[in-house]
């Protein structure tokens, strides 16, 4: 990759690092509290001659950060305005991670004309009625509080110790996650309390895969077979590894990336689902995904 270096697009100025390529463009959705530097293990396994783009998104990493509402509008716009003033022209493929896989279905459905292919890994796309004033209120404490003595517990819930296999990765991804803006991640987190996705799952392109993850405590398998249910046209797997897929298991989500180009639809699944069947791409007999 280069450089990361700033952009202001959509009213918002946006960290973001792009490789220009002569193959496919890869643009990839980091989760709510990360940043650019939660794919650098997977982008080094993407194809020598990929573009790649990643932007640390508004109220995050080191992009402008947010006061105030926040809505998924806003990021499709922000992705939108980033991909034209890029000249990002081509179809590419488009791929996030929880809220970042939230945000990138809403774009698919949106501008179905600017994506080829859509990975979901444990899409956040809003919070069950029955769960909303709970969301609402943990939105309220992480802003006021901050986050080590709200969110942490939100970040060991996700990151359990069987996901911890390289401790050196675990201790500088938390690190990372625990110097978010808790003000924006509060904002993230009362969007996702208050806005309805459901619309936009049901009208995603059929080149479409979901993943979630077995050890995913935050995004169980109802909630992925739920979405899964309003895309039939939608590919639907779960795979051995956890919440932050990027982070857990990168050369699984590097191979997922790979395989979707190559062809659409169901031979795109049946090679995600081959390395799944592979025991050389886990940790140990009965370990998580690498």
């Amino acid at each position: 990759m280069n450089q990361p270096t700033w952009i202001e697009v959509n009213d918002v100025a946006l960290r973001y690092d792009y490789r220009p390529g002569t193959g496919t463009t890869y643009v990839l959705l980091h989760e709510m509290g990360g940043s650019i530097e939660s794919w650098r293990g997977v982008v080094r396994d993407l194809p020598a001659d990929a573009g790649v783009l990643l932007y640390d998104q508004r109220g995050f990493g080191l992009s402008e950060k947010v006061r105030g509402d926040m809505t998924i509008a806003q990021h499709v716009a922000d992705l939108l305005a980033l991909l034209d003033r890029l000249g990002i022209t081509q179809p590419v493929v488009l791929s996030g991670v929880a809220v970042g896989a939230g945000i990138a279905m809403a774009f698919s459905a949106r501008h179905p004309a600017r994506v080829s292919h859509l990975l979901a890994m444990a899409p956040a796309c809003g919070v069950a009625s029955e769960r909303r004033a709970g969301a609402m209120e943990m939105a309220r404490r992480i802003a006021d509080n901050g986050m080590r003595s709200e969110a942490a517990g939100l970040f060991d819930m996700a990151y359990p110790q069987s996901l911890r296999t390289d401790p050196a990765r675990y201790e500088t991804y938390r690190a990372a996650w625990l110097s978010s803006d808790p003000f924006s991640l509060a904002a993230i987190y009362l969007m996702l309390a208050t806005q309805d996705f459901d619309a936009d799952v049901a009208a995603l392109p059929a080149a479409t895969v979901m993943v979630g993850g077995t050890y995913d405590v935050l995004r169980p398998q109802a909630e992925i077979q739920r979405l899964a249910a309003l895309c039939p046209q939608a590919a639907c797997i779960f795979a051995q590894t956890g919440h932050f897929m990027q982070v857990n298991s990168p050369r699984f989500v590097a191979h997922a990336l790979s395989a979707l180009p190559a062809d659409a639809g169901r031979s795109a699944e049946q090679s995600i689902r081959d390395y799944l069947d592979t025991p050389q791409n886990f940790y140990g007999e009965h370990g998580p995904l690498r």
